[in-house]
């Protein structure tokens, strides 16, 4: 794919971010950082606000540490774009993605009480979605917005992320505003609750929205997150074939199956020393 098809920003901080980046992608400056509390969504948004995009082309906007969370280079990442899709991803942290039912189950698991923030927002945007319910595989699952897509996707994920926007600054005063804007520990930052719902909109989109057609890169052949359950990777692949089963087939078997073999697996992961 040319160069002109694809246009693929990596978001630069400061002079040190910058030097992170890599020639084979664009410059998106968020020097200022006027809102560090939207993290990556701020730049994002301000270009989508500013810019038309051009029907049919791909664009992408990955953080400073593509490189080191993905180990791919731009030149893989072009490679690897397809015009007869419409979302490519490459997402990492395949443990993550495999032994959780969806990505709102998996940030429960780190930050309790997100699951049903989620689910709040959903319900107050008029979002027909019941959380509970959703099974993402590997196919849907997109970390830290490390997906490129064509314009289509991007008008409608802004749609979707400009209503979280609205909420958490204009919405009315109570506690779903305020628990959007509460931060949450992630590694040595504290990160408002809003970040991590906006990092999973192009996931739920790709796993509600059945017309998009996306291409996955192989997330197993990509590293894993540092927790011990990624040792177990048999066991994560196989759980992830029993979400792509049922998401194939909605054969509730699938489902029970899943259950019953993760507890199995985070018993071993437990008693692991």
């Amino acid at each position: 794919m040319s160069e002109g098809q694809a246009h693929i920003f990596q978001i630069v901080y400061s002079e040190q971010t910058r030097k992170m980046l890599d020639p084979g992608f664009l410059p998106l400056d968020n020097v200022d950082n006027e809102r560090p509390d939207w993290r990556e969504y701020w730049p994002i948004r301000r270009f989508l606000s500013s810019t038309e995009l051009r029907e049919g082309e791909f664009y992408g906007f990955f953080s400073p540490r593509f490189k080191e969370k993905t180990g791919l280079s731009s030149e893989e990442v072009r490679r690897f774009i397809h015009a007869d899709y419409d979302v490519i991803s490459f997402s990492h942290f395949f443990d993550q993605s495999c032994a959780f039912m969806n990505l709102f189950e998996q940030g429960e698991a780190h930050h309790e009480g997100f699951f049903a923030l989620a689910q709040r927002f959903f319900d107050a945007i008029g979002y027909n979605l019941q959380l509970h319910q959703l099974v993402m595989d590997s196919r849907q699952i997109i970390f830290s917005n490390y997906f490129v897509a064509k314009s289509a996707f991007w008008r409608e994920w802004f749609l979707l992320t400009e209503k979280l926007f609205q909420v958490a600054e204009q919405g009315p005063a109570g506690a779903l505003r305020e628990d959007l804007n509460a931060s949450a520990a992630h590694g040595v930052l504290r990160v408002p609750a809003k970040v991590f719902i906006m990092e999973r909109i192009a996931s739920l989109m790709l796993a509600t929205q059945h017309g998009w057609r996306i291409k996955p890169y192989n997330t197993f052949s990509l590293p894993a997150s540092p927790l011990p359950i990624s040792n177990f990777r048999l066991e994560l692949v196989i759980l992830d074939a029993l979400k792509i089963a049922h998401n194939t087939t909605r054969h509730p078997q699938y489902v029970r199956a899943f259950a019953d073999f993760r507890e199995h697996l985070f018993r071993r992961v437990k008693a692991r020393p």
